[in-house]
């Protein structure tokens, strides 16, 4: 897994103009995606406890290869009466910063780059061949110093790859290409296909309450607010009309739900429609979910045929979640993001736009676990609007002809944050998946 620090500051501008600097790093990542294959380009990656300036790209194949690359002017920056010694230690403890962090990460192959497009300061010449002999001494990590005519070939030969692909990938620099090349109306992009499975597996239908919970308490989601819960009005509805014992412990459970400093003992028995009692949609904690849910599984068909007889289809809860603000997210940096939005075809422009406002939309960051239960001749729910990717079971089948099937849903723009998010879950909620029992007693939960 990917982790940077600090909010990404490539999109510079002066007087209204993009600055040239941004232009090379565009043209850079580029020549790394067409040409090198890299499957993600990092911008501007900083790093915890260091005052320097951001590296300028990092392309990555895998989790194998690591091309850590600097632009030579930028270091230009740096007082033009600084000593060669002190340069030349500057230069070592940023490549070999960078060299650990990425190790760390699981890369096997890093190695770093240096761009001459345009003038350098002299004492940086001087001092990147030793540089570089420092760094593969110490760290086996290769240093290449791309000159001016180099670069400029690697340039063209992105230009041509741009050219042949013929594809927009989300770059200023192949826009132009393909604009200067006559392609006069904006052609499809050149994006990663979006999943269409959750990266974990679930051995059957009884395992789904305990996924849920793993998954909204995974760390990675805003839980101080609750979830929303779509369909527990429905439940409640059918719960207080429903007279059985099973029912009956459905509308205790529901009933319960809300704020317990409030007193509702004035309302008439049964009580109004909820949302006559709550101003607004109540918010559960996960374990309230978790009951909710384990409920509906173990009773399923019941609950199936109530719905069914009262709405004439499915039964389809929606248990929606949030992703953090991007420039707050704890576990991911803005660079990654960025780079993951990208790289399944969202605009870059559009993410770094979310990293400078201080309260951006939410619609961009709101998912849903989507759980539909349905008979065998159900006819099925109207698709969702938004993108959708199943959860895998290995058997869909409940008791009495009943079907479960757990989906999430996300929104298309930010689809690579959410994904970055889905992965990290996965990893990190397996091993309680993988400690579920083969469930012949519906109730049970884990292993000890």
């Amino acid at each position: 897994m990917l982790y940077f620090a600090s909010a990404p500051n490539a999109l510079k501008e002066r007087d209204g103009i993009v600055d040239y600097f941004v232009v090379k790093q565009h043209a850079i990542a580029t020549y790394l995606q067409l040409v090198v294959g890299c499957d993600r380009v990092l911008y501007d990656a900083e790093w915890w406890g260091t005052r320097e300036p951001p590296i300028d790209l990092i392309g990555t194949k895998g989790n194998e290869l690591a091309i850590v690359v600097d632009i030579a002017e930028k270091f230009s920056g740096y007082p033009k009466g600084m000593r060669l010694p002190t340069l030349k230690r500057k230069l070592v403890q940023r490549f070999v910063a960078a060299h650990e962090r990425l190790r760390s990460w699981g890369f096997q192959k890093i190695q770093g780059e240096v761009w001459f497009l345009g003038t350098a300061m002299e004492s940086l010449e001087l001092v990147l061949p030793s540089v570089a002999q420092i760094l593969w001494r110490e760290r086996q990590m290769p240093i290449a110093l791309v000159s001016s005519a180099e670069a400029q070939q690697r340039l063209a030969q992105a230009a041509e790859a741009v050219r042949q692909a013929g594809r927009d990938i989300g770059n200023p620099f192949a826009q132009s290409i393909l604009l200067a090349s006559g392609v006069l109306e904006a052609p499809p992009r050149l994006a990663t296909t979006l999943p269409t499975q959750f990266p974990l597996e679930l051995p059957d239908p009884y395992a789904i309450p305990t996924f849920v919970e793993a998954f909204l308490n995974s760390g990675y989601l805003v839980d101080w607010l609750g979830f929303d819960l779509d369909g527990f009005y429905e439940l409640w509805d059918l719960a207080r009309q429903q007279r059985s014992s099973a029912w009956g412990d459905l509308f205790a459970l529901l009933d319960n739900i809300g704020n317990p400093a409030d007193d509702w003992s004035f309302l008439p028995t049964p009580k109004p429609f909820p949302s006559a009692i709550w101003a607004g949609a109540p918010k559960f904690a996960a374990e309230q979910i978790t009951d909710i849910l384990r409920w509906v599984i173990n009773n399923a068909a019941r609950a199936v045929q109530a719905w069914r007889e009262r709405w004439r289809q499915p039964l389809v809860l929606e248990i929606g979640f949030l992703l953090p603000y991007p420039s707050r997210n704890p576990h991911f940096p803005p660079e990654v993001i960025e780079a993951e939005i990208a790289r399944y075809g969202g605009d870059r422009d559009l993410a770094r736009l979310h990293f400078q406002l201080p309260r951006p939309d939410k619609h961009f960051y709101r998912g849903y676990l989507r759980l539909v239960l349905q008979g065998l001749y159900d006819a099925s729910p109207p698709a969702p609007r938004l993108s959708v990717a199943e959860v895998p079971l290995r058997s869909p089948f409940l008791p009495r002809g009943t079907m479960a099937s757990l989906s999430v849903l996300y929104p298309p723009e930010f689809a690579g944050y959410f994904w970055l998010t889905f992965h990290a879950i996965a990893q990190t909620i397996r091993p309680k998946v993988h400690r579920l029992k083969s469930p012949q007693n519906p109730s049970q939960r884990l292993e000890p």
